[in-house]
């Protein structure tokens, strides 16, 4: 199994960098992405007041500092989807299982959400990467207790903040977990969580003040049933990176593995499948009802491929290798959309 693993993740690894550098004639600078390293090279006290990414502003204007082919300043974010896809390794493994977490890595480093977001000049790599920390250092904490795990867990939240503020609901999400599933914790891993979790939302409410209220003044009120529609456009996205009816093919895929990784996954009981279905779904509302960035929803991927690989041992291996041929040639399909 150890030598099936390793395999696969070299694999990944592999077709990730690939993907993301498959032909750099057509990595020209798009409006937003030639606003973004405007915005990068402002003094540095113009890009901590800002509320969108202020730490990445900073890295990205420190990175074309060395310089300024659309290569070069494309390349943080592969390396960002590379750090990304090893941390998974760590994260599926403790939420899916390791016999789930091979498929699960080959269907992320191939995802053409991924490929397509590591391609562009944008933090949401690097949100993922962030995103990873916070489910990795969650998890060793209630698993062992250590306050270690707690104190890094508490960094990484504030931290991932300065690449995307709609990141707080990853505190959101694990607090859920710890109080639906609070009889698997002991008592005192709950009190030093509950203490953790106050001084973390405090501090996100005093940086972030003003824009929490705007939402909950102005955009909460206007929110529409209407928008809810949006979650099938939002899945075919997340899916496949293309919209429908393009993405249909590859949607009605990913939607009979996820259907069979939910039958499969013993969420009642478990809190580390209940953690893979939260993840899943609570990215979706922030990006339907904020102002929309890829970052939160690709935070969504590793779970929803979690789900997905454990869905696909419930098949003989025969109906495997058919959904594996099924899944590539859906993912060429995309490619071919994409480049």
């Amino acid at each position: 199994m150890h030598r099936d693993f390793s395999i696969a993740l070299l694999s990944g690894l592999a077709l990730l960098t690939a993907l993301s550098l498959y032909a750099p004639g057509s990595l020209s600078l798009t409006v937003h992405e030639a606003d973004l390293l405007e915005r990068a090279s402002q003094p540095l006290v113009l890009q901590l007041s800002t509320i969108y990414s202020p730490f990445y502003l900073l890295l990205l204007g420190l990175w074309q500092e060395a310089g300024t082919h659309p290569l070069w300043l494309r390349l943080p974010g592969v390396l960002a989807g590379l750090l990304a896809l090893l941390l998974c390794t760590r994260v599926i493994r403790a939420m899916a299982g390791a016999h789930a977490t091979s498929s699960a890595l080959l269907l992320l480093a191939g995802a053409p959400f991924l490929v397509a977001q590591a391609r562009a000049i944008s933090p949401a790599t690097l949100a993922l990467v962030a995103a990873l920390l916070s489910y990795w250092f969650f998890l060793e904490y209630m698993r062992a207790g250590e306050r270690t795990w707690l104190g890094a867990w508490i960094i990484a939240s504030i931290l991932s903040w300065g690449l995307q503020a709609g990141l707080v609901f990853l505190p959101l999400l694990q607090s859920v977990t710890v109080l639906l599933y609070r009889e698997r914790y002991t008592r005192d891993k709950q009190r030093w969580w509950w203490s953790a979790q106050a001084l973390v939302l405090a501090i996100f409410l005093l940086v972030f003040w003003q824009p929490f209220f705007h939402f909950l003044s102005v955009r909460l009120p206007a929110l529409t049933p209407q928008q809810t529609s949006e979650a099938i456009p939002l899945f075919a996205q997340l899916s496949t990176n293309l919209a429908l009816p393009k993405a249909l093919p590859g949607m009605l895929v990913m939607i009979l593995l996820l259907i069979s990784g939910l039958r499969a996954a013993d969420w009642r009981k478990d809190p580390r499948h209940g953690l893979l279905i939260l993840g899943l779904l609570a990215p979706c509302p922030f990006y339907l009802f904020t102002p929309q960035s890829e970052a939160l929803l690709l935070c969504a991927l590793p779970c929803l491929f979690g789900l997905a690989a454990i869905g696909l041992r419930l098949y003989p291996r025969w109906a495997r290798q058919g959904l594996w041929a099924t899944v590539a040639l859906c993912y060429i399909w995309s490619y071919w959309h994409l480049y």
